[in-house]
């Protein structure tokens, strides 16, 4: 590929953005609807089902790393040099999104529901860690990197709304007894997701091999050791470990509430499942517009006092959904609306800490 056809353009800003749909929308969708799918058409108590995701959880802490190790080094295969020790990942990871629709069968057994999640959980992250580098790897310019950055983040709240609207549309033509929304759901999702990565493996490139600083090592234990001892010299870095504290509490704190929403809106303030996606939808839609505002905040005055007022507006609204609850006011619906519009607009800068850390060179 010559330089001139490795120019960021529209295309590529689009299709790497696109990308996201897979890191947003399908867990947006799993943590939303996973859990009270699992619990109320599978057959499977709470412990079990949060067995399953913890499982996955512990599972991911070495994937994630050790991903990251294999893609370093996939270069020095024949298959890294032909298709990219980045981009290969993302090309096999196309036929297995099948995977994502078998999540939502229900009628299974433990072990089934625990098989698929986990498998789904290897291919995920066979396509993230990759994902994530190739905005280092398709250019050097800080502004280019900023604009697929940006892409991605835009891309993370259309995935938001897509994973909250498609489950409200099969929720109306089904009665609320019904898991085929859900299966539906997921086979519309594989669909979407397949279709990005298609468009990001084409439009995407890597550095050349000649660029790639060759730090091999000769055999197996050298390799694992130099894994580890990579892995725990990042914790030496101060700006590291504040974006690792930013992004434990910060997502961890959104995972969870994600999680719980749909159980307290179905079960606590006794509205229907249908209710649960309109303000995820509702949600999305806001956190849309907010990214876009909160980008260019951070463009002009940094990343610090725009992540702080996001947090803060977040933890207002969690501190109104409760308040709902305790004060006994369900039925006020409009309340529920405008806590949910608060939300989103909080949540939209939440993403700002991710995407600092993409852009800003020599800092994380």
């Amino acid at each position: 590929m010559t330089e001139e056809n490795r120019r960021i353009k529209a295309i590529t800003r689009f299709s790497y953005g696109s990308g996201n749909l897979i890191g947003s929308g399908a867990l947006a969708i799993s943590g939303a609807w996973l859990l009270y799918f699992y619990t109320t058409f599978c057959g499977l108590t709470v412990f079990q089902a949060t067995v399953i995701f913890s499982i996955a959880t512990y599972l991911d802490v070495i994937l994630n790393p050790l991903m990251g190790f294999i893609t370093d080094n996939f270069y020095q295969t024949k298959l890294g040099r032909r298709f990219g020790r980045r981009r290969f990942f993302i090309l096999i990871a196309i036929p297995c999104m099948i995977i994502y629709p078998l999540l939502w069968v229900n009628g299974m057994s433990f072990w089934y529901y625990l098989s698929t999640y986990i498998i789904f959980e290897v291919v995920y992250t066979m396509i993230m860690i990759p994902y994530n580098t190739l905005p280092v790897e398709m250019t050097k310019d800080f502004n280019q990197r900023t604009y697929l950055t940006g892409s991605k983040a835009m891309f993370g709240k259309v995935a938001n709304f897509l994973a909250a609207a498609i489950p409200g549309i099969y929720f109306y033509f089904f009665n609320k007894d019904s898991a085929t929304p859900f299966f539906l759901t997921g086979l519309t999702y594989a669909i979407i997701m397949i279709t990005s990565l298609i468009m990001l493996y084409f439009n995407s490139w890597e550095r050349p091999t000649d660029d790639v600083v060759d730090e091999s090592t000769h055999g197996f234990m050298e390799g694992f050791n130099k894994l580890f001892t990579d892995l725990f010299s990042t914790f030496k870095l101060k700006t590291f470990r504040t974006h690792l504290g930013m992004y434990l509490f910060g997502f961890g704190a959104e995972w969870l509430f994600t999680a719980t929403f749909t159980y307290f809106i179905v079960f606590n303030l006794e509205q229907p499942r249908t209710f649960v996606s309109e303000m995820n939808s509702l949600s999305s839609i806001c956190q849309f517009f907010s990214t876009a505002f909160f980008m260019m905040w951070c463009a002009k005055r940094g990343f610090k006092r725009p992540f702080i007022i996001a947090i803060l507006i977040v933890v207002s609204s969690v501190i109104g959904y409760v308040g709902v609850y305790y004060l006994n006011i369900p039925h006020l619906t409009w309340l529920i609306i405008g806590i949910t519009i608060w939300f989103g607009l909080g949540t939209g800068g939440g993403i700002l800490h991710s995407v600092e850390c993409i852009c800003i060179p020599c800092r994380c």
